[in-house]
């Protein structure tokens, strides 16, 4: 419902406010009334009036007084005025009248119906403007929140943006932390691969030459995928490649890198890792929890199987890490290591891959190159997982021990 209008009635005679009342009562608004200059005024201070009905003659403060410092406020320098005397009015008084802001002069006694419709007509102006500024407010408001939302469309985006580039960025440097091409090797075809869940994974592998001429490979898995994997597996990498330049024994080189990790891995998480020096003649592997890999012979029997030998990563600062010695690579043979990422995808039908499904995909193809085996593999788990999305990093690597009479393929 629309708020009354205030109609401001100023004159010191209570009769004629009782007249003016019974008047206008029929215009169905607020009448306001007001015995001196003074208090209507005051009652001016914090209220807007549709029109004022002001008598003349007053004791200390006459009409056009009253009138004039109405006009001196910039809040009520628009509103109108009728000026009302019982006296008949002269031009000068008229004029006077209207020099002070008066918009009508009516002689007492004034015509019911004149001065009814002649209020009625500020009344309506009132509520037109009053409605207009309203609509004003309104559309301003309007239009200072679909400005607020377009600045925060604009930020959003801009957020989006600039967090795709960072993780893209952060994508290309952790992909930088995995070999280009394998070792150059007389003895070994390898080839791995990672591929991450999110942008950046916690997956990690390489192959190091260590210092003793023995080549070093190693996989790891930090728990978790997206960046804190991610800039765990870049602290574990660079802490594993110092150790190899000054350790040769694979027990305490992994010993050592738990020790470092110790304080930074964040509770409840951990690393796993397996980490084996390979040789003509040896494997010898130590394994922080990771998952078991696999030697198959070259008719594609499970010849070894590289268990863990410890705890993971970052559970304990003091943990022990034994190295295992292994038969070693025999020419045909093939060391296949994995992360859970792996076995773990499931079906349409909520299975798991599995290791099954993982050796008998590796024993069709064993014949090929380490890239073709690494290629296929990853892509038979993502034919099984069907439409469903990775939810789990999946690193692989795979080492054939080369025939004589071959020759392990030149890195592309």
């Amino acid at each position: 419902m629309d708020r009354k209008a205030d109609i401001l009635l100023v004159d010191d005679t209570p009769g004629n406010l009782l007249a003016l009342e019974a008047v206008l009562g029929k215009l169905r608004q607020n009448l306001v009334r007001a015995d001196s200059g003074a208090a209507a005024l005051r009652y001016l201070l914090d209220h807007d009036v549709a029109i004022i009905l002001m008598d003349v003659q007053m004791p200390d403060m006459d009409g056009f007084e009253t009138a004039q410092l109405i006009r001196g406020r910039e809040r009520t320098r628009h509103t109108p005025i009728i000026f009302m005397t019982a006296h008949e009015h002269t031009d000068t008084h008229v004029f006077k009248g209207y020099t002070t802001g008066a918009v009508d002069f009516l002689t007492k006694p004034f015509v019911p119906e004149v001065l009814e419709s002649k209020v009625a007509i500020f009344v309506e102006l009132f509520r037109k403007t009053e409605q207009v500024k309203q609509q004003s407010e309104m559309l301003r408001e309007i239009e200072r929140k679909e400005h607020e939302r377009k600045l925060a469309e604009a930020q959003e985006r801009w957020e989006q943006e600039r967090l795709r580039q960072e993780i893209s960025l952060a994508r290309r440097i952790q992909q930088k932390f995995f070999p280009v091409a394998p070792l150059p090797s007389t003895a070994f075809d390898m080839c791995g691969a990672s591929y991450p869940a999110d942008a950046t994974g916690g997956d990690y592998f390489d192959y190091i030459s260590m210092r003793d001429g023995g080549l070093g490979v190693v996989i790891g898995d930090v728990s978790g995928h997206g960046l804190g994997p991610a800039l765990l597996m870049a602290e574990l990498r660079a802490y594993l490649r110092a150790l190899l330049l000054t350790r040769g024994d694979v027990g305490e080189i992994v010993g050592l890198l738990n020790c470092a990790l110790a304080d930074d891995v964040p509770e409840g998480h951990f690393a796993t890792l397996l980490l084996a020096r390979l040789e003509p003649t040896s494997v010898i592997y130590a394994s922080a929890g990771h998952m078991p890999g696999y030697i198959l012979s070259s008719s594609g029997q499970v010849k070894s199987i590289l268990p863990s030998t410890a705890m993971p990563l970052g559970v304990l600062p003091d943990g022990c890490f034994p190295a295992v010695a292994i038969p070693p690579l025999e020419p045909g043979e093939l060391l296949l290591l994995i992360t859970d990422g792996i076995v773990e995808a499931h079906g349409p039908d909520g299975k798991f891959f599995g290791v099954d499904r993982l050796l008998d995909a590796v024993r069709s193809h064993q014949v090929q190159t380490a890239r073709a085996i690494v290629d296929m593999l990853y892509g038979a788990v993502r034919a099984y997982c069907g439409a469903q999305a990775q939810v789990d990093d999946m690193t692989v690597i795979v080492i054939k021990a080369v025939l004589p009479t071959e020759a392990p393929p030149v890195a592309a």
